[in-house]
């Protein structure tokens, strides 16, 4: 009989690969330990207290991806991470989850002291859970909606949110709320509350105009401004889109498919989504080079630092992409307080050390002062 590996050992494998592996690792560990399922929750909660950023990032891809009830709990932790960027993908996890532990997690970030930008993506997580059905998730939004000492960003940003809702709030709902924000005394507010003529477009109308063949660059981000609005419900949508294109350097490789993906990704790094982080990377690196400058664009914005190898390959195999690639560069460091000794940077391949050096040079000269 021949010998079975058992599943805590492969487990624990892939959990090792999370910890230290680089970026392609990190993604071989995240699919594995998502085909193993359940299993792998109480080890990954086990594994999350002493693991680092990159690594914590990586579990939280393998969570949203469980549908089990068993992953909710390690959500929970991480909403509370004490690292921004993990605590806001944690929230955007949560927000797929309609249940009402996870819109009490949301409620107690949204009206504590966090940070803004931590409240605001409790926000718009708990607008995707109302969306969802989940009632409880409108009393919070409503009381922050509502609240005229409350910072001005936030409400806009939260009326935004409920009016582009799929499917869109219950007109007996929205239009009390609209009443009283009307008579608001914050004039950005009021003028959003008041009724208008105008039609919006749904968030799948938005999405197939975005990646419509033939647009001009203006109005794809005309189009991107539009889905900012919309906030976090339109991640979803983005998303569905971009899996239609199928995988990085597959079919999809003719211009209008490659146009597509870039407006996609940059349209997700205005959300500061990092959903697709795995598809970015590798559409950069097959170097499209009619959308490179999306691609590297959005890689900035995005700022994850486990996007500096796949720049330093590129500037090895393609150094005419030194100056695009040192300004991504130079907002991945800024947003991520990176060194040259940090785990992201380590993780270049030995072969594309010296590119490393030379964009890392170029990324400090292009960072302002």
């Amino acid at each position: 009989m021949p010998i079975v590996p058992s599943r805590s050992g492969r487990i624990q494998e892939l959990l090792g690969r999370l910890a230290s592996g680089g970026p392609a690792e990190r993604d071989s560990a995240v699919a594995g330990l998502t085909l193993l399922g359940a299993r792998v929750v109480e080890p990954l909660r086990a594994f999350l207290p002493t693991a680092n950023r990159a690594a914590r990032l990586a579990a939280l891809e393998v969570l949203d991806r469980l549908e089990d009830h068993a992953s909710l709990a390690p959500l929970l932790d991480l909403v509370r991470d004490e690292d921004e960027p993990v605590a806001r993908r944690a929230m955007e996890a949560l927000g797929g989850r309609p249940q009402p532990r996870a819109a009490r997690a949301l409620a107690g970030v949204l009206a504590g002291p966090a940070p803004a930008s931590r409240r605001r993506g409790a926000a718009l997580a708990l607008v995707r859970l109302q969306a969802a059905g989940l009632v409880e998730a409108l009393d919070p939004l409503a009381a922050r909606l509502l609240d005229e000492r409350e910072e001005a960003s936030l409400r806009v940003a939260i009326l935004d949110a409920l009016r582009a809702q799929e499917p869109p709030l219950a007109a007996a709902t929205l239009r009390p709320l609209l009443r009283r924000l009307a008579a608001s005394a914050d004039p950005q507010l009021a003028a959003r509350a008041r009724p208008t003529t105008d039609a919006p477009f749904s968030l799948e109308g938005l999405v197939d105009e975005l990646v419509l063949a033939g647009r001009s660059a203006q109005a794809v981000a005309r189009t991107t401004a539009a889905l900012a609005l919309r906030g976090a419900p339109a991640i979803p949508a983005l998303q569905k889109s971009l899996e239609r294109l199928g995988p990085p350097g597959g079919v999809g490789r003719d211009a209008p498919s490659l146009r597509a993906r870039a407006a996609i990704h940059e349209a997700l790094a205005t959300l500061d989504s990092r959903v697709a982080l795995y598809d970015l990377r590798e559409t950069i690196a097959t170097r499209p080079r009619a959308v490179m400058p999306a691609l590297l664009r959005a890689a900035g914005q995005v700022g994850d630092g486990s996007l500096v190898p796949v720049l330093s390959r590129t500037v090895a195999e393609e150094t005419a992409w030194l100056d695009a690639c040192a300004e991504a560069l130079a907002a991945i460091v800024a947003r991520e307080k990176l060194r040259k000794t940090s785990a992201a940077c380590r993780s270049v391949r030995p072969e594309d050390r010296s590119a490393f050096l030379l964009l890392w040079e170029a990324a400090r000269a292009a960072r302002p002062r």
